[in-house]
C-alpha cells in the first residue's frame, strides 16, 4: 500500500474531504491540512474528523491510499467517558528471528581417481612329484610250480617276480630274475615368476569454478 506522502506532489491540500478509514474499519476524512511546523524535518499533518465530529490531528506520512480513500494504521477508539471521549489504539510491532538451516549447494566436490599398478612377485614353493627307479635284479633259481613268487611290496618298492620255462631233463620254472621298481619322493623347486594387481586410489579437491581437466 504506497504511502500519501509518495503521491502528494508537493498538493496537500487536495486531500481536503478524501475519505479515511483507520485499522478497524471506522469511517471519517480529512478536513484540513496543516504545514509543518518551524522544523523543516516535520511534514504536513492533516486533521482528521470521526463521525462522532471528534478531530485528530495526524501526520500526513501515516495516510496509505486504498481504493480511492486513504487508511491509518491505527484504530481509534470513541469513549463514554466524557473527561477522555476519545483514545488512540496503535499496533505495537515487534521483529522475530527464525533460525533453520537448509542444505546449500557450495560447488565443491571430490574427484576420485582409481588406477591399476601391477608388480611382479616371485613364487617358490616346495612341491611334491614322484620317481620311478627300475632295477633289474638277476635271481637264477629254479621254483616249485605250486610256489610261484607272487608281486609284493617291500617297504617302497615294488618286487615284481619275471618267470620262464627251461628245458632240464625234467620242465622246472627257474626265477629268472626280480624286476625292484622303487619310488623315490624329493623335494624340488620350480621359480615362477607371476602378475599381481592392486588398486589405489587419489583424491582430488576442486571448486565448481574451476573443475580440472
Amino acid at each position: 500500500m504506497a504511502t500519501i506522502s509518495e503521491s502528494l506532489s508537493g498538493r496537500p491540500d487536495d486531500l481536503v474531504g478524501a475519505p479515511v478509514t483507520d485499522a478497524a474499519g471506522n469511517a471519517a476524512s480529512i478536513v484540513s491540512i496543516q504545514q509543518g511546523g518551524g522544523d523543516s524535518s516535520s511534514g504536513p499533518q492533516a486533521w482528521i474528523r470521526l463521525l462522532d465530529g471528534t478531530q485528530v490531528l495526524v501526520p500526513v506520512s501515516l495516510l496509505g491510499q486504498d481504493d480511492g480513500g486513504y487508511r491509518l494504521p491505527f484504530t481509534f477508539q470513541i469513549s463514554a467517558d466524557t473527561r477522555n471521549p476519545m483514545q488512540m489504539s496503535f499496533p505495537v510491532m515487534e521483529e522475530d528471528v527464525k533460525v533453520g538451516k537448509r542444505v546449500v549447494d557450495t560447488g565443491r566436490g571430490v574427484r576420485i581417481h582409481k588406477t591399476v599398478a601391477e608388480r611382479e612377485q616371485v613364487l617358490d614353493q616346495p612341491l611334491l612329484q614322484d620317481r620311478l627307479e627300475v632295477e633289474h635284479v638277476q635271481i637264477g633259481r629254479v621254483v616249485a610250480e605250486s610256489d610261484q613268487p607272487q608281486m609284493r611290496y617291500e617297504g617302497d618298492t615294488l618286487v615284481v617276480p619275471v618267470l620262464e620255462e627251461v628245458l632240464v631233463v625234467q620242465k622246472q620254472l627257474m626265477l629268472k630274475e626280480e624286476v625292484r621298481i622303487t619310488r623315490r619322493r624329493e623335494e624340488v623347486r620350480k621359480p615362477e615368476t607371476v602378475v599381481l594387481r592392486s588398486e589405489q586410489v587419489q583424491v582430488e579437491h576442486f571448486d565448481e569454478g574451476r573443475r580440472p581437466s
